[in-house]
């Protein structure tokens, strides 16, 4: 688990399911609760158009701390899905299938197929990426 937010370049190894998608859930949490304070910092340099077209961001009201606080959001949510990159091409990994599957994220409903390699079970034997994690 500490891979995922200290070793996202960690790409010769192996990652269980549970280590997968544990790690997934927790990007997903921290990402909405990234968002949400994002959202709560950011309303004071909003505005309403009186005109009825929505929310606009006049340019007058574009700050340091508007700009700070994009790209600290920012930083950390590339952080974020760099680590789930890394745990996702290691699970890959774990699947005995290169990393470079990964790549049909690009491919329309390519995703698919990247969850279906997700839940497949551990290969029991050692594979480029390492040996069986769980030896007896």
């Amino acid at each position: 688990m500490k891979d995922f937010f200290f070793a996202p370049f960690k790409w010769n190894a192996r990652s269980t399911r549970k280590e997968f998608w544990v790690s997934y859930a927790i990007q997903f949490v921290i990402s909405i609760i990234i968002g949400t304070i994002e959202l709560l910092a950011l309303l004071p340099y909003t505005t309403v158009d009186t005109n009825g077209t929505g929310w606009t961001k006049p340019v007058s009201s574009i700050t340091i701390t508007f700009i700070i606080i994009n790209v600290i959001v920012a930083i950390l949510l590339i952080w974020l899905k760099l680590g789930l990159l890394g745990v996702a091409v290691r699970r890959l990994h774990d699947t005995n299938h290169e990393g470079w599957w990964i790549l049909l994220y690009l491919v329309p409903f390519g995703w698919i197929f990247i969850i279906y390699f997700m839940i497949l079970p551990t290969v029991e034997k050692p594979v480029r990426w390492g040996n069986y994690l769980f030896t007896k």
